[in-house]
């Protein structure tokens, strides 16, 4: 049974095992377990930064709307899309304490 699909309601927890750094405004992060890179462009940069301070997706979203000029439906759609990546190559996993 493949897990549900992440929503604007998830927390994701960035784990100790990944490592990022910023470089002129783009993100190189790597998981030092599985040895994946995996890099970021100016906007998803914005968002790692975000989900380092909150995690919160829907806090996430709200600062994507807010800096750049993107509807927020589709703010959420590649959001969201972004955060499955994150959490299939194992550099963020959904916070499982969080109540909805």
């Amino acid at each position: 049974m493949s897990p549900a699909p992440l929503t604007l309601d998830d927390r994701l927890v960035i784990p100790q095992t990944v490592i990022s750094r910023d470089l002129e405004g783009e993100t190189v992060m790597l998981n030092l377990d599985t040895g994946i890179y995996f890099g970021l462009d100016p906007v998803g940069t914005v968002v790692w930064k975000n989900l380092q301070s909150s995690g919160h997706l829907r806090e996430v979203c709200d600062a994507l709307v807010a800096e750049f000029d993107v509807q927020p439906d589709v703010a959420a759609r590649d959001l969201l899309r972004l955060a499955e990546q994150f959490v299939s190559r194992g550099l963020a996993t959904v916070d499982a304490s969080q109540s909805s």
